[in-house]
């Protein structure tokens, strides 16, 4: 399970199986801290504070982000879906995005791809140096055109997406954030995922990233019917688009879509934190996360 970091067998006093057959939650039975809210146990907590506070102070300039972004997607004509943990915001927080959630996400067709890398010159944010994208594969930075021009078409490997970025210059000027504070422009950034024809399902899509161990995007079938017709949603005061039908997507995606869920590597879906386990975080992680605890 990639949301529990492996203890000395020292550090836990119990060798039986639990009834949820996540024998490694009981890894962290004496060790609470060490458990993640996320697939890449970036957000654990013995850091919750800090995420919460980091995520407070750019929030603003993240949901800007998201304006400039959906801006220019609508001004070249490309639908756009709220994706992830936006569509999870929208549908489960009412639109308010997840206080321990780090970044935007969106999708698009696989076929608009070409259309969003090529047309950015048009995007006035763009041309401004508000923002900067970058539309290489993870795998190896390679880029998703050939010599020629032509695009290649995602083959199963690495991730065919768009990342757009504030830059510098947008944060400190707009938003009065200096540069000590950017250590990362990852900091403030929104991710473009791909949708296209999933390989193994006429009836269905699947996204276009696939990272061994986390991800895998043939387990991941979304049914084209749950698509359309496109629905207008509310996302931090921005009218947004999405799927018609949320939650059928959202727990193909995550499993268990309610509040207090760690990732099962295993499974690649989240799981409701045992109570067990969750009495023993700390009061401030369970007020947070779980409000009626």
């Amino acid at each position: 399970m990639s949301g529990v970091k492996p203890v000395n067998s020292s550090d836990s006093d119990s060798d039986d199986s639990d009834e949820f057959g996540l024998e490694s939650l009981f890894q962290v039975e004496k060790n609470p801290k060490w458990l993640s809210f996320d697939m890449w146990g970036w957000c654990r907590a013995d850091n919750w504070q800090q995420i919460l506070e980091k995520n407070q102070r750019f929030k603003p300039a993240r949901v800007y982000l998201m304006k400039l972004v959906i801006d220019y997607l609508n001004s070249i004509s490309v639908n756009y879906y709220v994706y992830g943990g936006t569509a999870l915001s929208v549908y489960r927080e009412g639109g308010k995005i997840i206080e321990h959630d780090g970044d935007i996400d969106v999708a698009i067709m696989e076929t608009d791809f070409a259309n969003v890398v090529k047309k950015i010159d048009s995007c006035q944010a763009f041309t401004d140096g508000e923002i900067v994208m970058e539309y290489q594969n993870i795998n190896r930075g390679r880029s998703w055109f050939d010599a020629d021009g032509t695009e290649i078409p995602f083959n199963g490997c690495g991730a065919k997406r768009i990342k757009f970025f504030a830059t510098k210059k947008l944060l400190s000027l707009q938003f009065g954030i200096p540069d000590d504070e950017l250590i990362s422009r990852d900091l403030v950034h929104l991710d473009v995922f791909t949708l296209s024809q999933h390989p193994d399902f006429s009836d269905c899509f699947c996204v276009n990233w696939n990272i061994p161990g986390h991800y895998d995007y043939r387990k991941k079938a979304f049914p084209k019917s749950i698509f359309f017709p496109l629905k207008k949603y509310s996302f931090e005061g921005l009218g947004v688009t999405g799927m018609n039908d949320l939650k059928t997507y959202l727990e193909l995606e995550y499993g268990y879509i309610g509040r207090g869920a760690i990732f099962d590597q295993e499974t690649q879906l989240y799981v409701k934190i045992p109570e067990n386990i969750c009495e023993k975080l700390p009061e401030k992680v369970q007020r947070d996360m779980i409000p009626d605890s």
